[in-house]
């Protein structure tokens, strides 16, 4: 039986990004990612901004001064390669990558949300990580690299039970565990921050788990009732009738 499990506040690991290289953030379409953006760009964090075609994610979010924008004119894997590609060539290497995924706007079938551009942006940060395997375990073997997705279920992993959301976005967990055992050196992790807290306390929230020196841990959660992480719970076997 799984469960979630509270969690204290991360320790808070300082470190800083290989010199010259960059952070990628996607671009979620909401003010979330500018209010992420200023933070990291605060701490001196080298920050370009990837974004998704407008017609999957709507129109771009004004960005702070000094930070790059690159967007994707179509979602092949060519044009995110080139993209890729062109970032690492103009503002340096990647040595840290955050996807944060938009809040699910599609229509309720069922009791659950199902949406085309979520599939496609899914499929897409598997391309990323794909890309990008080769410069986040170079950047890792000079300091700490990461690759991390943030998503707003509930907070909770989806066993909450007043949020509605797309399950979609829960594949990205699975690829930040397979991510987490294959790059061994890289800092990966998973985050669900309920869409009740706002922009800033997202900005927040995401650059705590980016400093938790823990790396036993995931996956990682944020809601009204704070901190937390899934559980395994065993639970007793009932007994067969010989």
């Amino acid at each position: 039986m799984v469960r979630l499990k509270s969690l204290p506040e991360p320790d808070f690991l300082d470190f800083t990004l290989p010199a010259d290289s960059v952070a990628v953030v996607t671009d979620d379409g909401t003010d979330a990612t500018p209010a992420l953006v200023r933070v990291l760009a605060g701490r001196d964090w080298r920050v370009v901004v990837l974004n998704f075609p407008e017609a999957v994610i709507g129109k771009a979010n004004p960005l702070p001064a000094g930070v790059a924008r690159f967007t994707l004119a179509d979602m092949s894997e060519e044009e995110l390669q080139r993209k890729l590609a062109e970032i690492a060539k103009t503002q340096g290497p990647v040595a840290a990558f955050i996807h944060v995924h938009p809040p699910s706007l599609a229509e309720l079938n069922g009791g659950i949300h199902f949406s085309e551009s979520d599939r496609a942006i899914l499929r897409q940060v598997f391309l990323a990580a794909k890309h990008l395997k080769e410069p986040l375990n170079q950047a890792a073997r000079q300091g700490r690299s990461i690759f991390m997705t943030v998503v707003r279920m509930d907070g909770e992993f989806g066993l909450g039970e007043t949020i509605l959301f797309s399950p979609v976005s829960g594949g990205l967990f699975g690829l930040v565990k397979t991510l987490n055992l294959e790059w061994e050196p890289v800092f990966c992790r998973g985050v669900d921050i309920s869409p009740l807290l706002d922009a800033a306390q997202l900005a927040e929230h995401v650059v705590a788990e980016l400093h938790d020196p823990n790396r036993l841990i995931t996956e990682v959660g944020y809601s009204v009732n704070g901190r937390a992480t899934l559980a395994v719970e065993q639970t007793q076997g009932r007994k067969v009738a010989q």
